[in-house]
């Protein structure tokens, strides 16, 4: 199994890398392909409605950071999407990659595909519905399933790890992830 995880925080090692980094062990640990994705490392051009997507080969025409990413999301079984919740919405850089999944519309390369959320907020879960909603909506019209969403209460860089020594939830996540593929 093939596992994308892809990164919407500028902090390398804050809250949602501490989730991801604990995801990758878990999958590792048991045998499954991992390939981690720091989206602020990658400079993502903004969608420009040319609708290029909608013709020809199915593809968007820029030429960017998404290049990469978009092999990435068709080489993995598993999409994961991490992002740090800014104003109730993902990151800017998240929303850059969201805005780039038309092609995907079109040429269906992501349906039948599984995806989960790993989302740290200031305050928790409740400040994650409107992320949550919007992924829903983009999986729902790209074919994706929806396996699970980890949301942990955490703001200062570390906080994500104190949770994680009470309890585990992105074990849990993994376990998920890992019992599909055995069915």
């Amino acid at each position: 199994m093939n596992v994308a995880i892809f990164i919407g925080s500028p902090r390398v090692n804050g809250n949602t890398a501490t989730m991801a980094n604990r995801l990758t062990e878990h999958l590792s640990d048991n045998g499954v392909n991992c390939r981690t994705y720091y989206l602020y490392h990658h400079k993502i051009q903004p969608c420009i409605d040319c609708r290029r997507c909608k013709a020809e080969d199915l593809e968007c025409i820029q030429n960017d950071g998404m290049t990469v990413l978009y092999k990435n999301l068709e080489w993995a079984d598993v999409i994961i999407f991490g992002t740090p919740i800014y104003w109730f919405g993902p990151s800017a850089q998240t929303k850059l990659m969201i805005d780039r999944f038309r092609p995907y519309f079109a040429n269906k390369k992501l349906y039948g595909k599984r995806a989960a959320l790993l989302l740290p907020a200031g305050s928790g879960e409740g400040d994650c519905d409107m992320t949550i909603e919007q992924f829903k909506r983009v999986f729902k019209a790209l074919g994706m399933e929806l396996i699970d969403v980890i949301t942990l209460e955490a703001y200062d860089e570390g906080d994500a790890e104190e949770l994680l020594k009470k309890h585990d939830f992105v074990q849990d996540l993994a376990i998920k992830i890992m019992q599909k593929e055995e069915v």
